[in-house]
């Protein structure tokens, strides 16, 4: 499964920012909070404290000025 970042400017549509980010989904089960499997597929508005667990999982900034949303897909 892969894992993207998208930053998108708040009240706006289109993402400004795309990032892959290399994590595996167990740790990042962890880091969101799911427990159901079909919780993977969703779209999540990403909180802080989880922007800064990714950051530290990945070792790598996120842009701090757009809200940040996970998407994941095969």
């Amino acid at each position: 499964m892969r894992h993207r970042i998208m930053g998108v400017k708040s009240g706006e549509d289109f993402p400004l920012y795309e990032k892959q980010i290399p994590i595996a989904t167990a740790e990042l089960k962890v880091i969101m909070g799911w427990i159901e499997e079909e919780e993977i597929l969703h779209d999540y508005r990403l909180t802080e404290h989880q922007i800064l667990d990714i950051e530290k999982a990945c070792s790598l900034d996120l842009p701090k000025n757009l809200d940040l949303y996970l998407t994941s897909n095969n």
